[in-house]
């Protein structure tokens, strides 16, 4: 009777084995891609493309920070950059959007973050200069850009692709979305998220730790 309880426990063991190995590995490869996996491109029309090559650079623009000082492409190339848009008078969703972005930040390391204005008729350097001293919204790495309103309406709809409708950016057009963007070294997108949604704030910080892994 011994002998076949060993027999027994033996033959447990090796079935538990057997299960096991597979069920370890998946678990190894889910990590690795949960981790280190590579991220998407984004093509113009936000579909997603493995090639980089259907993934176009945001091109030339320039705007200007808090300070007056002005910020222009080229000096974003070489870091990952979260872009997104807000305006300083926004009652609900940009606060939330804002305080999300320091949350960000936080966790970003040497990520850029930028939040550009859709409203710079009334969000100037000086206003944004007082914004970030009643809030704390874009002190460090993070900067608050304005500029003139069509470049910066031209960048959202043809540069970051955060909309889907057409506007000239005349006095009548206005554009409003809770989308943060992720863009890596090559100022290629890589990432949508709503910038509202903890669930969504928290793939951004996963995703940019790929993202970070991958240079």
């Amino acid at each position: 009777m011994p002998q076949r309880l060993n027999i027994l426990k033996s033959w447990k063991a090796f079935v538990l084995l057997i299960a096991g190995v597979p069920l370890a590995a998946y678990g190894i490869v889910r990590f690795a891609e949960d981790r280190y996996g590579r991220l998407p491109y984004f093509a113009p029309n936000n579909e997603r493309t493995g090639s980089a090559e259907d993934a176009p650079g945001l091109g030339e623009f320039s705007f200007r920070d808090a300070d007056g000082k002005l910020t222009e492409s080229k000096e974003w190339k070489g870091s990952i950059t979260i872009a997104h848009f807000f305006f300083t008078s926004c009652p609900m969703i940009c606060p939330l959007m804002m305080s999300n972005m320091k949350t960000i930040q936080s966790g970003a390391g040497d990520a850029r973050l930028i939040s550009v204005t859709v409203d710079p008729a009334h969000d100037t350097p000086e206003n944004l200069r007082g914004y970030i001293r009643r809030t704390g919204f874009g002190e460090g790495s993070w900067q608050l850009l304005t500029g003139d309103k069509r470049e910066l309406y031209r960048f959202a709809r043809k540069g970051l692709f955060v909309t889907a409708t057409e506007g000239d950016g005349g006095p009548e057009d206005f554009i409003h979305s809770d989308r943060l963007v992720l863009l890596d070294q090559n100022l290629r997108i890589r990432g949508y998220y709503s910038g509202i949604s903890g669930k969504e704030v928290q793939l951004l910080l996963d995703d940019l730790k790929k993202l970070q892994h991958e240079r």
